[in-house]
């Protein structure tokens, strides 16, 4: 796959880079996503000779692994200058350091990795051993191709603007925010502007209930309209269609938002499991903390490169077929 893709990629661009004076684009790794988890992406890792499927996750801050891995491996544990949470109130004091970590085609020594709590039981479906951060890959750009299944790591030395190498309909270009390791762009919800974090470690979208009050004039009480899960008022959970959320010329339809109390970097959080995220709990949570974190069950439908030397987002529809979830423009009048 590597070696076709780039062979396509260099002869399709050549001519454009050599009329520009700069380099065609250059894929450096393409890892095959974990089958039949639509809701999250899971890769194949090599740890110390041992195969494990981590989370890759553009919403956390640290990458983890989890108890049952350490112990399986035989790492031992030391204590870290910080302490971190991740959203399920599990917090850590600890890291462990593998000598030897594969994923995909590139090997690196000496990796750390924030020591937390089991990720689900083994059995479980959606069950994985870790979590990769996308911040420590943010010096590349990155490729969240859905409708491949594969995330694909490119040099960030290439023609500006000369990224998109796949079939699409509808193009957005959105400029982009790196917030501690996290990938924030401006979006518009109902014609609200908003920041958004895009999060693929959390298998919804969802937005806190003090700022959905603030920002949206949003109301507990105001029914809800279209399909949506019933309210769940014990948990402060309020489930909410709304009418469009644009990336500019790519326009989801009818997003479901999930409403409720949101804490990050630290407390507990057991309402629902938004993803892994684990954060240094002496974070300034206002300037961490976006107003919508849009999750996978938005992103899957998507393709996704993150043009990192530009601070841009590329954004189509997924590549296999046209989504429900998107409006196409109409065709120009003759």
């Amino acid at each position: 796959m590597r070696a076709i893709l780039a062979s396509v990629l260099l002869l399709g661009l050549t001519g454009t880079a050599h009329a520009a004076d700069c380099a065609p684009l250059q894929i450096e790794n393409s890892v095959k996503m974990v089958p039949r988890h639509p809701n999250r992406i899971l890769l194949p890792i090599t740890l110390n000779g041992i195969e494990k499927r981590f989370l890759f996750d553009t919403g956390g801050g640290l990458s983890a692994i989890s108890q049952s891995t350490v112990k399986e491996l035989k790492l031992p544990e030391f204590r870290s200058n910080y302490r971190s949470s991740d959203l399920y109130g599990h917090d850590s004091e600890s890291f462990v350091q593998v000598h030897e970590v594969i994923l995909g085609t590139a090997k690196n020594n000496g990796v750390q990795f924030q020591l937390m709590a089991d990720f689900g039981a083994p059995n479980e479906p959606g069950h994985f051993d870790g979590v990769i951060a996308s911040g420590i890959f943010l010096h590349d750009d990155i490729d969240l191709d859905f409708g491949a299944e594969r995330v694909n790591f490119f040099s960030t030395d290439h023609c500006e603007g000369k990224v998109v190498y796949w079939p699409h309909q509808v193009l957005s270009v959105i400029p982009i925010t790196k917030n501690h390791g996290h990938l924030e762009v401006p979006v518009m919800l109902d014609g609200h502007t908003l920041r958004a974090l895009l999060d693929t470690g959390a298998s919804v979208t969802t937005m806190d209930l003090a700022r959905a009050k603030r920002v949206l004039n949003f109301s507990p009480d105001a029914p809800s309209s279209g399909n949506a899960p019933k309210d769940n008022p014990e948990k402060q959970l309020f489930p909410r269609r709304f009418a469009t959320l644009p990336f500019d010329g790519v326009t989801v339809q009818n997003p479901l938002v999930y409403i409720q109390p949101l804490q990050f970097g630290g407390g507990k959080n057991d309402q629902m499991a938004l993803g892994s995220r684990a954060e240094h709990q002496d974070d300034d949570l206002n300037r961490l903390n976006p107003d919508l974190t849009i999750g996978m069950d938005i992103l899957r439908h998507l393709h996704v490169y993150f043009a990192s030397r530009e601070s841009k987002l590329y954004v189509t529809e997924a590549g296999q077929g046209e989504s429900v979830l998107f409006k196409t423009p109409a065709a120009p009048e003759k």
